[in-house]
């Protein structure tokens, strides 16, 4: 076999190889999430700062959709885990409710612990928390920076009354009501 010979047996081999790769992407769906469009009514964002875990994200939609994901792990070998579900009507409205009654509205927009009002920049890093809602006459983002948490991120005790009973609610909800719809490496 003559050394051209070889060459292109070489090149025909890594041709197919090539072509082989590719179409065999085709067939690796990419990840998709269905999010419902619009802004959703009530958002909770985590950031831990802890290692091994990242941040976290919650959006409950107005016809009760649930959208979570979660990051965790030490790079390069993090990931991030999707979960969504469905509130029932009923529990929507409820949870609507409480931010009404409880005068969420009326908290201040800054909170560091140990349940201090600052105003301006706050420290970064360390836990922190911010809900969000966005439902009628509501419209307001409260932080809670520098918590310090006894269980873990379940409760931050030190908060303000209604932030940690809300954060405790809105935590149960994306670890109750949600399930895992895809993981992916980050």
């Amino acid at each position: 076999m003559t050394a051209r010979m070889k060459i292109y047996i070489g090149l025909l081999t890594l041709g197919v190889l090539l072509v082989g790769t590719g179409v065999g992407l085709l067939f690796i769906s990419p990840l998709t999430i269905d999010i419902p469009e619009g802004e959703p009514v009530i958002t909770m964002s985590n950031s831990y700062r802890i290692i091994g875990r990242g941040p976290a994200r919650l959006r409950i939609y107005e016809d009760g959709a649930l959208i979570y994901y979660e990051e965790e792990g030490i790079p390069p070998d993090s990931t991030r885990t999707w979960r969504t579900g469905q509130l029932q009507q009923e529990e929507l409205d409820s949870l609507l409710a409480f931010f009404q009654d409880s005068h969420f509205e009326s908290l201040g927009e800054i909170y560091q612990f140990p349940g201090e009002q600052i105003s301006g920049a706050t420290k970064t890093g360390g836990m922190s928390c911010a809900i969000s809602i966005n439902y009628g006459d509501l419209d307001k983002t409260v932080h809670a920076d520098w918590y310090l948490t006894p269980d873990g991120g379940i409760t931050y005790p030190d908060m303000p009354y209604p932030l940690n009973e809300i954060y405790r609610m809105l935590k149960q909800i994306a670890e109750n009501s949600t399930r895992e719809v895809a993981r992916e490496p980050i």
